[in-house]
C-alpha cells in the first residue's frame, strides 16, 4: 500500500475503515461528524458530515487528504 499511488490511498483509507470509525453525534452549533485512525500515522482525521454524501466517501476523502499533506509517512516524504 503505497500512499504515494491513488490506488495505495484507496487501499489504506479502506484498511482504516476495517479498523473501525467513530460517528460524532452534533452538538449545539455544530455538525456531525466522522472520525477515523490513520493507519501509517494512528492520527485521527476527521470529516464532517455533508447532505448527499455517505460516510465512506466522507471518510475516504478526509483520509486521501490526510495522507496527501499531513500524515508523516504520506507522500509527501
Amino acid at each position: 500500500m503505497n500512499p504515494a499511488t491513488k490506488t495505495g490511498r484507496r487501499q489504506l483509507a479502506r484498511r482504516a475503515r476495517q479498523f473501525g470509525y467513530f460517528d460524532i453525534p452534533a452538538s449545539p452549533g455544530q455538525w456531525r461528524r466522522y472520525q477515523v485512525n490513520c493507519p501509517l500515522c494512528t492520527e485521527q482525521v476527521s470529516a464532517a458530515w455533508e447532505s448527499g454524501t455517505t460516510h465512506t466517501a466522507l471518510l475516504d476523502a478526509a483520509m486521501d487528504e490526510h495522507l496527501l499533506r499531513d500524515c508523516e509517512h504520506g507522500h509527501q516524504q
